[in-house]
């Protein structure tokens, strides 16, 4: 079976956020006889690292730190509401094949010379690292959160178009002492910027 498919992508009402602000993610509800493909639902945007030490960087697996809590809320019904949302994940990601690790970059699932050429640390390496410098070409200081929820992962194609209220995804964002690293705590800073809302759609 064939159908027509599209990845589409969305300006987020607020395009930059801090530690502690909490995002609101509506699922969208497409058009009639449009379904979201599972898993693909994701906020991308670009983390600032400016105002902290010249040489902070981000931690491993920075998207699932930078998640301190998470409610997802269908109408006036919580479907889930997970405090220090970060520590089940990442317990989660250590089930994941060495294939799906590599394949994880814009989740921040990378060495750690590569974590410091992407937040262009000042201390970063300049030899050696040719292919941490291909990637950085690639992604930047891009990366995505992934909203994986199993409602929208492990029950087959979702038609949000049927749902009489909106599914809604609050995100808290950690702390910065969670999600950089650094010699001077009091230097810890972040900021996510160009906050956009992506997803691949089916038209049938």
């Amino acid at each position: 079976m064939q159908a027509e498919h599209a990845v589409k992508r969305i300006t987020f009402p607020h395009t930059e956020a801090n530690p502690g602000d909490t995002l609101y993610v509506s699922v969208p509800k497409l058009n009639v006889n449009e379904v979201l493909v599972p898993g693909s639902l994701v906020l991308i945007f670009s983390i600032d690292l400016s105002g902290g030490h010249a040489n902070n960087f981000l931690v491993q697996n920075v998207m699932r730190v930078l998640i301190d809590r998470l409610h997802l809320r269908f109408g006036g019904t919580t479907l889930q509401d997970t405090v220090s949302y970060s520590i089940y994940k990442i317990f989660d990601d250590l089930f994941l094949s060495q294939e799906e690790r590599d394949k994880w970059i814009l989740e921040g699932i990378q060495s750690e010379d590569l974590c410091k050429i992407h937040s262009d640390a000042g201390d970063k390496k300049t030899s050696g690292v040719d292919a941490e410098n291909k990637l950085n070409e690639v992604y930047g200081s891009k990366y995505q959160i992934r909203l994986d929820h199993q409602i929208l992962t492990d029950h087959g194609i979702f038609y949000p178009q049927g749902l009489y209220n909106d599914l809604v995804f609050e995100v808290t964002l950690a702390e910065a002492e969670h999600v950089v690293i650094g010699t001077d705590t009091t230097q810890l800073k972040y900021k996510l910027t160009n906050i956009q809302l992506e997803y691949k759609m089916i038209r049938s």
